[in-house]
């Protein structure tokens, strides 16, 4: 609730109403002052000439108020009790950038999940682009919704350009790139979305936005005609531009199987340095690599290993399960050493959460770590101890 009330404190939607209503509230006292002296037989009058003044300017007034909403546009889908409840559950904090500088005017919610301009709240996954210029702001189903008398401000722009990464694009190589229009966004959208916007409100943000650029690549390629199609396949098995595609927008199967083949027929080469964590643009592009490895298969597959137990670091990220899957495939007594190295390391550098991954893997290989195992046959002796002290 409190982030919804700093919300709506901070983008003036309070005091616009806290000063519209004193203004209605003196109007009305003066009125009423008139009626004294004047008499009733004014009344009529002054009902025409309020009715007038309020058919003239109610678009105005509404659409003011419509400016300043705490959640713009996703506010009206998800509902005002449901987005407070979402809102409640996160914490917020100045974002800094990539110089090290607060961004005064701009905060990004431990989650991930929102950011927040003076006030109004975005959800980060549903947002598609930013336009400095226009002040536009495109969520994902191709949606405009006009920012706030912030779009003069060039550091809080500079900061949510990098923050939302806007400098990424979604292309299909550099001879065929081609701008994602709103209309694809649309279609995009309407093709994965199902159910109600309450719905979508409570999912997963970071699996649903993957679903929809993956959407996107293919209505990219189905834009094609038929012979870029065939030179966009032979693109991909050239080690540049496969590199680039892999590391900065997500991937269609077919394009991956492309990248895949290429790797298999020795014409891409070296591929280690592909498979580092800071190397993708985001989440959704380290799908990219989860699913490439996959597909190469053990033992080709090995040159990837240190980044799937990489992508085990938090159960929450999209590429968690299916870099588990991959992992299962390896051979149970390397894979147990891997297992054992890497736990080690999380629990001398204090990961808890990738300890939680660790975990979760050797439970589904019927493995226990050797670290758990000796924690649980210490307790009892611990509990023996401590009732003898006593």
């Amino acid at each position: 609730m409190w982030n919804y009330i700093k919300g709506l404190i901070r983008n003036g939607s309070l005091l616009t109403k806290f000063l519209f209503g004193s203004f209605v509230f003196v109007a009305v006292m003066t009125l009423l002052a008139f009626f004294g002296t004047a008499g009733k037989d004014s009344l009529p009058f002054l009902a025409i000439g309020g009715f007038s003044f309020f058919k003239k300017y109610k678009n105005r007034v509404a659409n003011y108020f419509k400016n300043i909403e705490t959640v713009p546009y996703w506010g009206n889908k998800f509902g005002r009790d449901l987005c407070i409840r979402l809102l409640s559950e996160d914490k917020f904090k100045p974002y800094v950038n990539k110089k090290g500088r607060k961004v005064r005017g701009l905060e990004v919610s431990e989650s991930g999940r929102w950011f927040c301009i003076k006030g109004q709240y975005y959800p980060t996954y549903l947002v598609y682009d930013y336009n400095g210029a226009t002040g536009d702001i495109t969520m994902i189903d191709g949606t405009q919704v006009r920012a706030g008398d912030w779009r003069f401000d060039s550091i809080l722009i500079g900061g949510l350009m990098e923050y939302l990464n806007a400098d990424r694009t979604l292309r299909l190589d550099n001879a065929y790139h081609t701008m994602i229009s709103t209309g694809d966004c649309a279609r995009a959208f309407k093709r994965i979305y199902q159910g109600n916007y309450q719905n979508l409100a409570t999912a997963d943000w970071d699996e649903f936005r993957y679903r929809w650029e993956k959407e996107l690549s293919e209505i990219e390629v189905r834009n094609m005609n038929a012979q870029n199609s065939r030179d966009h396949a032979k693109a991909l098995r050239n080690k540049r531009i496969a590199d680039e595609a892999l590391h900065s927008r997500v991937l269609m199967d077919e394009e991956i199987h492309e990248i895949a083949y290429a790797i298999d027929q020795n014409l891409i080469k070296n591929i280690s340095e592909w498979f580092k964590m800071e190397a993708f643009k985001d989440d959704m592009c380290i799908c990219n690599g989860v699913k490439l490895l996959k597909n190469l298969g053990y033992p080709a597959n090995k040159v990837g290993v240190q980044f799937l137990f990489d992508c085990l670091k938090d159960i929450q990220k999209p590429y968690f399960e299916e870099a588990v899957a991959v992992l299962e495939k390896y051979p149970h007594d390397e894979l147990v050493a891997r297992i054992e190295s890497n736990v080690e390391t999380a629990h001398a550098t204090g990961d808890v959460l990738w300890g939680a991954g660790l975990i979760y893997l050797s439970k589904r290989i019927g493995y226990e770590i050797s670290l758990a195992k000796e924690m649980n046959e210490a307790e009892p002796m611990l509990q023996v101890q401590s009732f003898t002290r006593s």
